[in-house]
């Protein structure tokens, strides 16, 4: 499928601030589920500096400089995005013992993964996500992809989704208490569930195309490491495993490094956000090549 998002974030100031260096994750990332066809960032005011980054996790950032004190900050990425995997299902394990739970991961990756694979403080983890996790390892029977397909599933059964628009992911036992949540809280739930039983995981922010009707937003998943098979996307939103309808900007170990924006600015007085997105279908033929936008104050980067 090939995508076009408009990404558009609006900040306002009471009075005039200086921006210290803006860092942003609302670059599409180019791997084997996904390839950025074009990529435009369109700012006002205009940076005096733009630095070009590569993380940890292989996610492309961008780290703006400005200079002098503004009121306003505009923010437009747009994306042109061509998503493959049709098929979540597509792979197939060649070690036995990735068949079954807890995972085994050879010795050489096992301490690599090792950030994916920590759980959160026991307090996070109490006698509601016990229960939760339990009965999961009990419909799975201990196999792997079957608890992997039971806990996209269960999530949405018994919790409602909400919109939250602030704030970190809520620990799985206040989610559980809750019984609703973000997607970010589900994804979060659902990476504590998988490393309880040593699945590597991580938090994913993107854009996805949901099954029913909603209005676009930034959204969030999570993705395990499977022996053989590598990064594979689990949606408990939406109750499935990722495909071509996930667009993936950028993934971490720690939900934080995944936020679309992350900066400082001196100065005093409140601000507001005011946030859109769009996503477009554009087509759902084979991989074409995508077109490239310039003008005053925007950033041309293009990838192909």
């Amino acid at each position: 499928m090939l995508f076009s998002v408009v990404h558009s974030m609006d900040f306002a100031f009471e009075k005039q601030v200086f921006f210290e260096p803006v860092l942003l994750r609302l670059r599409p990332r180019t791997d084997a589920s996904q390839s950025l066809q074009s990529f435009c960032l369109e700012t006002a005011p205009e940076p005096e500096r733009i630095d070009r980054i590569s993380d940890l996790d292989g996610n492309d950032l961008d780290r703006l400089w400005f200079g002098g004190s503004q009121k306003t900050l505009a923010l437009k990425a747009i994306s042109r995005v061509r998503t493959f995997r049709s098929n979540p299902f597509d792979f197939l394990f060649h070690d036995p013992r990735s068949f079954s739970l807890p995972l085994s991961y050879p010795s050489r990756l096992s301490s690599l993964l090792d950030p994916y694979l920590n759980p959160g403080s026991a307090a996070g983890r109490g006698p509601l996500f016990r229960r939760f996790l339990d009965h999961l390892r009990e419909i799975s029977r201990m196999e792997t992809l079957p608890f992997l397909i039971a806990l996209a599933r269960h999530i949405p059964e018994i919790l409602l989704c909400q919109i939250r628009e602030e704030g970190p992911p809520r620990s799985p036992e206040e989610t559980l208490e809750e019984g609703s949540g973000s997607c970010r809280d589900f994804a979060y739930l659902a990476m504590e569930a998988c490393r309880s039983l040593n699945i590597a995981a991580r938090f994913t922010s993107g854009y996805h195309l949901p099954t029913v009707p909603l209005s676009p937003s930034l959204h969030g998943w999570a993705e395990v490491y499977l022996p053989e098979i590598g990064w594979r996307g689990l949606d408990p939103s939406e109750g499935l495993l990722t495909a071509d309808r996930h667009i993936a900007l950028v993934s971490s170990a720690d939900p934080f490094l995944t936020l679309p924006t992350e900066g400082s600015y001196r100065g005093e007085g409140s601000s507001t956000l005011t946030t859109s997105v769009d996503i477009t279908l554009l087509d759902e033929s084979p991989a074409s090549e995508g077109t490239k936008r310039t003008g005053p104050g925007t950033m041309d980067q293009g990838d192909s």
